[in-house]
């Protein structure tokens, strides 16, 4: 797979738990088997209102063919997706990406254990995204001992608006997954000359930490081992 789906929903209050359930039940075995790899669901830190999944695809070409089959004509979405509806009050938060370098990834991968996911977005400067990514390939993740994955937006034209996506040419996203707290605690201490080198390409970035549910196929997320 070539394209990954960050996709970000906030719910009605006190609709999470229930959410997940549904979704469970519903939205994970009829996607993997038209060919919407649901990677992984996941809750976030300190949003009690807020859900996190995954979703892989081939590539851009069989994403569209997914999606109108999926939510046009698909008997699963038309049984259950106003019930889903029902519970979401905002599903426009997602990013569309690609591996940094066009490589691919491969859901085979994938284990099902507990764990910590972080998930840093980094917004370069205007025209130095190229710069920032070096920086992390050279150095930043060589000082790691939990190497992340790097991402970049999948710039080509999102064909499906139905479902909105945002595409920063200026973004560079870093998934990392921990075994534990004390494992993600090990790593915040990056160097004083690192990080200054970073903030010198940086207009801004921001963080989510999230953990697996129950049911998650990524369980602890290895996307460390998805490269090939």
């Amino acid at each position: 797979m070539k394209v990954l789906e960050l996709r970000n929903y906030l719910l009605k209050p006190k609709a999470r738990e229930k959410f997940i359930e549904y979704f469970e039940n519903h939205f994970i075995d009829s996607q993997n088997m038209s060919g919407g790899y649901v990677l992984g669901q996941f809750r976030i830190k300190g949003k009690d209102d807020r859900f996190l999944w995954m979703r892989g695809f081939e590539d851009m070409q069989s994403r569209l063919a997914f999606l109108r089959g999926f939510y046009e004509e698909g008997e699963v979405w038309k049984k259950f997706g106003t019930g889903a509806n029902e519970m979401i009050l905002e599903s426009d938060n997602v990013y569309l990406l690609k591996p940094l370098n066009n490589e691919t990834f491969n859901s085979d991968d994938f284990a099902k254990e507990e764990g910590i996911v972080m998930i840093d977005f980094y917004f370069a400067n205007d025209n130095q995204l190229d710069k920032l990514a070096g920086f992390f390939q050279t150095d930043y993740v060589s000082f790691l001992k939990n190497k992340p994955t790097l991402w970049i937006s999948e710039m080509t034209e999102n064909d499906f608006p139905r479902l909105p996506v945002i595409q920063d040419r200026n973004l560079l996203v870093a998934i990392t997954t921990f075994k534990d707290g004390s494992d993600y605690q090990s790593q915040l201490n990056l160097s004083a000359e690192l990080k200054n080198r970073m903030l010198g390409f940086l207009a801004r970035k921001s963080s989510l930490i999230i953990y697996p549910t129950e049911k998650s196929l990524l369980g602890g997320y290895r996307l460390n081992r998805m490269h090939r």
